[in-house]
């Protein structure tokens, strides 16, 4: 097996047709034919169904194609650092939103100032999107909130996300303390339902028997907020987010009689991911910061 079979392998799983996969990698239709006989002959499994003249992957060529990502990520990371001296390593970073919005800036700016020489690349999406990027070798590592959903992927609590409603400083529950129940009559903002955010508040609050029905979603909280300010409804953010809005006098917040929300951060990396020494220096970094409020062992 080469280099080689492993990247014409990807490209068939991802394009899950021969033509087009020949196509992406500059190479006829009967090598990368030839390329995945060969592989399902080298290790006795079938990789890929022919049904109705298209290509499906199993099960088993699900499993190959993740070790076959990982394997790939990993060896070209090896070539950029062995044929660039100048080069002390690189680091894909994911984050979710709301991590991405107040964490992610300045615990890259303190990596950076630690170590200069590593080229650091980040994506902040919702913890769904991090997730799949994760599973794809895309990235090497993420900090997200939500539900890690894949068995494949390891994830280290950090430390916990609190949460505070907010309101219009004008509005009749500002400053008040009041049941849940009440604040769910008023027109919810929130964010987009694939957000890991939205989907740990909606558990939370399922589990009181009310339901969460937003009259808004965005992927930006800075949205939200503004929204808010202009008295369009209420909104629940994380509490790092909203104190300056709130020491301000633009917003105001709200606090529960009979409910609290907290998120738990956790630190994310594929279970294949060989963890680099640019990896494992951040991974140092982010348990010796002081977070918000540590996850208690």
């Amino acid at each position: 097996m080469s280099i080689r079979h492993f990247r014409i392998f990807i490209a068939v799983a991802e394009e899950e047709n021969i033509t087009k996969a020949a196509k992406k990698l500059y190479l006829t239709q009967p090598t990368v034919s030839v390329a995945i006989k060969e592989i399902e002959e080298h290790y006795g499994v079938r990789f890929f169904e022919r049904i109705n003249q298209r290509l499906h992957i199993t099960e088993e060529g699900k499993r190959f194609l993740d070790y076959a990502k990982h394997f790939i990520a990993m060896y070209d990371e090896m070539e950029i650092a062995f044929k660039n001296t100048d080069f002390t390593g690189r680091l894909r970073v994911g984050a979710s939103v709301n991590i991405g919005t107040y964490y992610i800036p300045k615990l890259i700016r303190e990596f950076q100032d630690r170590y200069p020489g590593i080229n650091v690349q980040v994506k902040i999406n919702t913890t769904a999107v991090v997730e799949k990027e994760l599973l794809d070798g895309r990235l090497d590592l993420a900090l997200v909130g939500g539900t890690i959903q894949s068995e494949h992927i390891v994830a280290e609590p950090l430390f916990y996300e609190k949460y505070t409603a907010i309101c219009a400083p004008e509005h009749p529950m500002a400053g008040k303390t009041v049941p849940l129940e009440e604040f769910m009559k008023e027109p919810l903002l929130f964010r987009e339902k694939s957000s890991g955010a939205y989907e740990v508040f909606q558990s939370a609050v399922n589990q009181t028997g009310l339901t969460v029905t937003p009259v808004w979603e965005s992927t930006s909280q800075t949205t939200l907020m503004e929204a808010v300010h202009y008295g369009l409804g209420v909104t629940i953010l994380p509490e790092q987010m909203i104190k300056r809005e709130v020491r301000e006098g633009r917003l105001s917040q709200i606090t529960f009689s009979d409910f609290s929300f907290q998120n738990t951060i956790h630190i994310a990396y594929h279970h294949s991911k060989y963890l680099s020494p640019s990896i494992k220096k951040f991974i140092l970094l982010v348990k010796t910061l002081n977070p918000p409020k540590s996850v208690p062992e």
